[in-house]
């Protein structure tokens, strides 16, 4: 009975259903600000975490596939930037693999390597060697992956021990080191 006196009275009604919209209009900030405040955290945390830089000494880079292990480099001095995900080194050394074995061996005195597409970019005084004693030296060397071709760029020299060297501006070095081609203008000395 003195929920039904206290409802006739109108001025009762308006303070319910100002209390109503009041409690309505609290949960609605409530949440509103939940899903603002979300996503202004999300966008401070995805910029915390970019653009980020980092320099490297004595850096070990190793590339497996399936267990079997593709190549490995190792720079003295590197840095990292993820606004293009590549990794710009100094002195390298390294190993291409094949079947867990050395192939060739390289070094260099810069390169990058892609962390994203593997790629690695040898430059300045490039010089691999392969392990029958085929050695090639370069201004730069692209390599992509196994199984993909090699490219040599500028002031190739390919050396045979004991048979012939081979200069040329650009060369193309299969991706199962098996054999290599000489572009642009050649020159061919055999020992004899």
């Amino acid at each position: 009975m003195v929920l039904e006196k206290f409802l006739k009275n109108k001025k009762n009604i308006a303070i319910i259903i100002g209390f109503l919209a009041v409690v309505f209009l609290c949960i609605w900030a409530f949440v509103s600000a939940g899903m603002i405040t979300k996503s202004f955290k999300t966008k401070i945390i995805e910029q915390t975490y970019k653009n980020k830089e980092a320099n490297i000494e004595s850096l070990l880079v190793t590339e497996t596939k399936d267990g079997e292990k593709l190549f490995e480099l190792y720079a003295e001095k590197g840095r990292y930037t993820d606004t293009d995900n590549i990794v710009l080194l100094l002195d390298l050394l390294g190993n291409f693999y094949d079947g867990n074995k050395v192939k060739a061996s390289f070094k260099a005195d810069q390169g990058t390597y892609n962390t994203t597409t593997k790629q690695i970019i040898l430059k300045e005084n490039v010089l691999i060697v392969y392990e029958d004693g085929i050695n090639i030296s370069t201004d730069m060397l692209i390599y992509s992956g196994k199984n993909k071709d090699i490219l040599a760029k500028g002031n190739v020299r390919i050396e045979k021990p004991n048979e012939a060297v081979i200069m040329g501006s650009d060369a193309v070095l299969e991706g199962d080191h098996s054999d290599f081609h000489i572009k642009g203008r050649t020159k061919t000395q055999f020992y004899m």
